[in-house]
Formats: C-alpha cells, structure tokens, sequence
C-alpha cells in the first residue's frame, strides 16, 4: 500500500518498539510536502499510531520554517522537490536549503526526506546537509511508519538507491579511508551479531524489523568501518578484534 492508497485504507501495524527514546509520549511530526494528497496521506497515516502525531503541515520553504518555530516537532518529513517556477533544479536547491535550515535552527530535529526526486547532485547534497532518511514516494506505508520510528531512536533509514550515495559522501568526508575498528553504532552492532551466525539480509530484516535496505546500508557502513572489501570478511575481521 503505497502512501496515496491511504486515502482508502489507513494503516494499522503497530510496529512499536519499547526501547525506542520517543516511546513515552506521542512524537511531534512536521509534513513538508507541496502536493496537498501526500499531506493529507501522512496525516491519515500516522493518526492511526497512538505515538506519533502531526502537529504541522507545509507547502512552501517558507510556511516550513515558521511553523517548524511554531510547533517544535521531534521529526520532520519533507520532499526535496518543492517550489514552483524556480526553472530547473530549482525546487529541489530550495527543498534541500530548507533541510539544511531546519537541522541547523532546531537541534536535535530528525529529518527524513520523502520525495520522487532520482537526480544523483540532489542526493548528494541532501544527504551531505545532514539528514537522518531518505525514502522514494513509492514505499509502502508500513516502511514509512517504521522508518519514522528509526529515526526518532536515533537511526538512519535510507533506500537502495541512496546507500551508495551515503556510502561516497562519508568516504569523502574520511578523506578516502575510515579508521579500522572505528565505534559501531547500537544498530551496527545488532546486523553484526546477526550476520555472525549466518543470517542472510533479509533474514536480518525480519528479526529487526527494518527493511532490507536499510540493512545492506548497515552492512556497508560495516565494511567501511572494518576497512573491509567483502560482506565475508565482516565477521572475519571484527571477531580478531574481539567486537564480536
């Protein structure tokens, strides 16, 4: 079901983890999206999940940072591709400014892009001005909902297309190379010990209840931060010294 087909049939999976930092009281969302149908969507969505609420709505760049002053969310969503008549990439330079504005103006704000946009620069630079997801339009609503809940416990969620993306912007900013045995993260740690006993990506993501993308996007940061080449040498590596 994707997030227009919400307009039918709202979601009711209750996906909620216990541990997760928000879970005692309803998170504050913030929608920035300039068609209307996807706003709409996302409000039937999450109003179907007891602990996540929208608390504000965006059309434009400016709408987004005044009401993000107002209403303080925990979490915003927003589509790189906003503006109109700003001539081409135009809409997407304004959606990626106002990303980088709101994580700049209000600490501790989660951003997960949700957008149509494909373009490889845009990504780059999005992913660059430090948001925590990035999700094509197409996914279904469940994805979404649990993605909303990574992030709020402090993870990042990002599609297939975008790891590789993710993957050049930290190679970059190492300077080509990351320290070997650098610190995992909570979520790193847990695919490490899955991936020790031999389970495959998606029966990672199953256990862990993320989707298999975001597992392979662990599973890269994982060779990166063991400065290894291949999946097979993850746990090879990480078992001498001693993380595993």
């Amino acid at each position: 079901m994707t997030v227009d087909a919400v307009l039918t049939r709202t979601a009711n999976g209750r996906d909620t983890d216990p541990a997760a930092g928000l879970a005692q009281r309803t998170a504050r969302i913030l929608v920035v999206d300039g068609e209307g149908i996807v706003r709409f969507g996302l409000r039937q969505l999450f109003a179907a999940e007891p602990d996540l609420a929208v608390v504000g709505e965006a059309a434009t760049a400016r709408d987004a940072l005044l009401i993000a002053d107002r209403c303080r969310p925990d979490l915003v969503i927003i589509d790189v591709e906003l503006g109109s008549g700003a001539g081409a990439g135009g809409a997407e330079r304004v959606g990626v400014e106002v990303a980088r504005t709101l994580l700049q103006r209000r600490r501790g704000v989660r951003v997960l892009v949700l957008t149509n946009c494909r373009d490889r620069d845009v990504m780059l630079r999005t992913v660059r001005s430090g948001v925590h997801g990035y999700l094509r339009k197409g996914v279904e609503t469940s994805e979404i909902v649990r993605s909303v809940r990574a992030l709020l416990r402090g993870e990042s969620v990002f599609d297939s297309r975008t790891t590789s993306v993710v993957v050049d912007v930290l190679r970059d900013e190492d300077g080509g190379a990351r320290p070997r045995g650098q610190m995992l993260t909570e979520r790193e740690n847990q695919v490490l010990k899955l991936l020790a006993v031999g389970m495959s990506n998606r029966e990672i993501a199953v256990r862990l209840l993320i989707s298999e993308a975001t597992v392979k996007f662990h599973v890269r940061n994982l060779r990166e931060k063991l400065d290894v080449r291949r999946r097979t040498e993850i746990v090879y590596t990480a078992t001498r010294q001693g993380m595993v």
